[in-house]
Order: C-alpha cells, then sequence, then structure tokens
C-alpha cells in the first residue's frame, strides 16, 4: 500500500557508526555511556560516564586502525539512509533515519521533522535490531519515546520492538543464504553469528538468545540437513558472555572445512560484519587452513525493504 498523506512518518533506528575518523572518540562514548549497554549496579551509576572515558581513551587507537582498515568510517549511516529512502519510495511515507550512537541524533531528528511537518499525527518506529535486547532496542525505544513527549507530544507513537521470526525477514537471509552457497559442491558448516551480550544481561531476562535461535529455526526451514551452529561475536572485557564463541570455533574447526558466516543479528554492514567477520575471521580461518565465507548484511535486499514495509503497515492499522 502506499499512503498519499504528510501527517504520519517513520524513523528507522539503528545503532550508529563514526562516519569519519574523527567521530571514532564520539561514537564510543556514546555506546559505553550506554546504561542499556554496560549494565551498572544502581550505586555505580554516577560511574558510567566516567568508565566509559577510560575504557574509550584504552581502546581509541586500536578502534580507529578497525574503522582505518574499511575505508575511515562505517558504513551504517549511509546504508541505513538507503533503506529509508526505500522503505519512502515502497510506502509513500517520510521516512527519518536516528542512531542511537552519533549522528543523525535528537537535535538533526527534531530539525527534520519540523522542515517537513512538526504537527504530525502519528509515528511508526522500527528499530533495526529484529532481536529484541535491552542492550540495543531498549535504547531506541526509549530515547524515542522520550524525543517525542518532549518535542511533539501530541504525536502518536508505535513502536516495532523485534521482527526476529517476521516471515519476510526469514525469507531475506533464506535468499542471502542461497545466493552465497549456490556455487558450493561439498559439505559446509553454517555459523549464524550474532552480536554477544554480557549472560547475566539473559540470566535477568534479556530475549536477545532466545529471538536469536527462533530467527534461526525459521532460516534453517529452508535448509533441511543442513549442519549449522549458532555462535557470538564482538565480546570485550572479562566477564562471562553468551557462548558459543566464534572465533574459538573457528580455531576449533578441522583443516579443509568450509563455513559460511551469516550475521543473523544485522540488518547492515559495518565494522562487525566487514572487519570482525570478513577480515579478522578469515584470517583465523586461513591459519588453520579452514574456508570461512562471509554472507552480507540484508542491506538493501529488496524483501527486506519489504519486511520493513510490512512491518510499518502493521503498526499504522493500530494508530
Amino acid at each position: 500500500m502506499k499512503y498519499k498523506t504528510k501527517d504520519k512518518a517513520v524513523i528507522l533506528c539503528n545503532l550508529g557508526g563514526p562516519r569519519n575518523l574523527d567521530e571514532v572518540e564520539t561514537f564510543l562514548l556514546d555506546l559505553l555511556g550506554d546504561p542499556n549497554v554496560i549494565q551498572l549496579p544502581w550505586f555505580l551509576k554516577w560511574f558510567q560516564k566516567v568508565l566509559a572515558k577510560i575504557i574509550v581513551k584504552k581502546r581509541l587507537p586500536f578502534s580507529k586502525k578497525l574503522y582505518q582498515d574499511i575505508g575511515g568510517k562505517s558504513p551504517l549511516v549511509e546504508i541505513t539512509q538507503i533503506q529509508a529512502e526505500l522503505l519512502e519510495q515502497k510506502i509513500g511515507l517520510k521516512t527519518f533515519i536516528f542512531m542511537n550512537c552519533g549522528k543523525p541524533n535528537a537535535e538533526d531528528l527534531k530539525l527534520r521533522i519540523n522542515e517537513f511537518n512538526p504537527n504530525l499525527d502519528s509515528v511508526a518506529v522500527v528499530p533495526l535490531f529484529p532481536q529484541y535486547s535491552t542492550t540495543t532496542s531498549k535504547t531506541s525505544i526509549e530515547k524515542i519515546e522520550c524525543f517525542v513527549n518532549e518535542f511533539f507530544p501530541d504525536t502518536k507513537l508505535n513502536i516495532v520492538e523485534s521482527f526476529a521470526t517476521h516471515p519476510l525477514f526469514i525469507q531475506a537471509w533464506q535468499q542471502r543464504i542461497k545466493a552465497k552457497i549456490k556455487h558450493i559442491n561439498e559439505p559446509f558448516q553454517l555459523f549464524f553469528s550474532a552480536h554477544g551480550i554480557p549472560q547475566s544481561y539473559v540470566d535477568k531476562g534479556d530475549p536477545y538468545s532466545s529471538e536469536v535461535t527462533a530467527s534461526v529455526d525459521g532460516i534453517m526451514k529452508a535448509f533441511p540437513g543442513q549442519k549449522y551452529t549458532i555462535c557470538f561475536q564482538s565480546r570485550f572485557g572479562k566477564g562471562q558472555w553468551l557462548e558459543p564463541y566464534t572465533d574459538k570455533l573457528i580455531e576449533e574447526a578441522s583443516p579443509g572445512t568450509k563455513i559460511v558466516v551469516v550475521p543473523i543479528s544485522f540488518v547492515s554492514d559495518h565494522v562487525e560484519t566487514i572487519h570482525e567477520i570478513g577480515i579478522e575471521f578469515k584470517e583465523l580461518a586461513e591459519e588453520r587452513n579452514v574456508d570461512l565465507l562471509r554472507v552480507p548484511g540484508l542491506n538493501n535486499s529488496n524483501i527486506f525493504i519489504d519486511c520493513l514495509a510490512a512491518l510499518v503497515e502493521e503498526k499504522l492499522k493500530t494508530l
């Protein structure tokens, strides 16, 4: 369905990423200063920003090197903007983007909405995190709710909390995987590699792990009998994170193994998919005579854009 109205709009939320090397520090400070990302006990909340500065000071040279290796920036913001433009073309509703960390931030979003229509009747919000987590989805939801309440209090808000098992999301990944494996003639393993979170968050009720499993269960219906593993990447610090760890599984793989890595929790390629999987994990695999192939993120997949359109239309029915 195409809408022809200026009283409704869509906001796509994503994590964000530095658009150049000068933005790396600010991005990391925003990320690690988020109390949903690093969950300190209540009596240490005052230490949140200080801790973020300590970690960033230590990691900044390393982080800048990662972005330097992939072109001096994260492509995530550009990809999200492309997704927004494709969605807008499909459904006919103005679509804005907002990043949890970095830009475009709340001030940017406020300016763009005011330029379009400061009296929006309703907004559908889609955090681009398929599987709900307190570390990602919750931050988007809280920030957008605060933003709308402060600047556009008369605007009705309806938020997509997750879409881990949406049929079009599942279908989009099935298409991506099929395109990657169609020329593979020997046995291989699928690694569904999701961004890790601390095990303690799951123990406290975060549904992320179970939603990742639900996504993979849906996808694997198209690949009966295929060997696969769910694993987790991008951990930092000394605590226990969701296991098994992707890099450890690669280290343990037998020489001659072929592994196809699917970044199941990422809808846009960025440093974790391009560098961590495409460079670091690939080098780790080559050291062990293991062949590793990376499936691209959903990015501008037609089926994924159809998924976003369906999610928005389902929410607009309730607004």
